[in-house]
């Protein structure tokens, strides 16, 4: 993936005046603490000189879910280095970070929609956060212990597949809408105790598993041609379609969203997703209804609208165009059938 990078002597000039530091603790207040059933919530403000808003870190067994949301009034540069091996996952929702990494000559933009899982070992760097910009990321670290009980490593090798040393640079990914959709469960969640703990465990195995799938899948093709800036551009709209399959968008909708020409959004999602955008959010809606008709007792004109359709006619032709019969005998079918089992 390229990507673009600014010149260490760029960097270094405009982080020039910015406040330096080897924690954000030294910039931020603890305002909350919880600790139940295992499980250890800090939430840290930061403090009015440097920034409006906080951070929010999770900690149990071998586990650290840190939440962050500011907006910066002053630069920021945080110098450091791990005094330890852990697998690290980050998911920039928005904003940009400068990242510099010892034995890696060029320094690395960390863009919004972005995200990364590494394996990194005993490194030492730097992070920098312009102010004005608003921060927005959830990161995860996960420990040794963590790894091994939960077998990451047995099948997919993680620990050296996605280890920094062997990446160098090629490691940022644009976030897909169902890492988008996870991490918004993470966001609005309101648990506390062993209820919280099991939530964060079970959506950070979900997040490791859709990052291991990803890499293990092979291209859908060799000629893609989008550039990042485009692919990210997709992977919005994809997230965009997924996130409320009740609106039903235009392609002209969509291309003005995101801004990007009629035409080459819908060559582009083709060659990146395997399928037009009509073919893609037609998918989605069926696999919806599907569901809704099994496991819901919503009337037929209802499910319509709640997968896209405003005229509950429109819905059963397209249903059964897919299924070869109406939504009303696909439930009637499938109720039988699980009667009978």
């Amino acid at each position: 993936m390229d990507k673009k990078r600014r010149k260490n002597n760029l960097t270094y000039k405009e982080m020039d005046n910015a406040q330096k530091t080897n924690t954000l603790y030294t910039v931020s207040e603890l305002i909350n603490t919880y600790d139940r059933c295992g499980i250890s919530s800090k939430k840290f403000q930061f403090l009015k000189d440097y920034g409006v808003g906080y951070f929010l870190k999770h900690k149990f067994e071998g586990l650290s879910i840190t939440i962050f949301d500011v907006l910066f009034e002053k630069d920021l540069h945080i110098e450091g280095a791990t005094s330890s091996d852990f697998l690290e996952m980050s998911f920039l929702i928005e904003g940009e970070q400068i990242i510099k990494i010892d034995g890696i000559s060029k320094d690395l933009i960390y863009e919004s929609q972005e995200c990364y899982l590494l394996y990194l070992e005993h490194i030492k760097g730097s992070v920098s956060y312009h102010k004005r910009k608003r921060l927005k990321e959830v990161k995860v670290r996960m420990s040794k212990e963590f790894i091994k009980r939960h077998r990451l490593d047995e099948e997919y090798n993680i620990l050296e597949t996605h280890s920094l040393l062997k990446l160098k640079e090629n490691f940022l990914k644009p976030l897909c809408s169902k890492t988008q959709n996870i991490l918004t469960e993470i966001l609005i969640d309101k648990r506390n105790g062993l209820l919280k703990r099991l939530f964060l465990e079970s959506k950070v195995l979900e997040l490791v598993a859709l990052k291991l799938e990803d890499t293990s899948k092979k291209p859908k093709t060799n000629h893609i041609t989008a550039t990042d800036h485009i692919v990210k551009k997709l992977y919005n709209i994809q997230h965009l379609i997924s996130s409320d399959l009740s609106k039903q968008y235009s392609i002209h909708d969509l291309s003005r969203r995101v801004g990007i020409n009629d035409f080459i959004l819908k060559k582009e999602f083709k060659e990146l997703f395997g399928k037009t955008i009509f073919e893609y959010a037609t998918e989605l809606r069926m696999n919806r209804a599907r569901q809704l008709l099994l496991h819901s007792k919503k009337p037929i004109y209802e499910i319509s609208e709640l997968v896209g359709y405003k005229n509950s006619t429109h819905f059963t032709a397209a249903f059964k165009k897919i299924e070869g019969m109406t939504p009303k005998k696909y439930r009637t079918k499938l109720s039988s059938e699980n009667n009978l089992s």
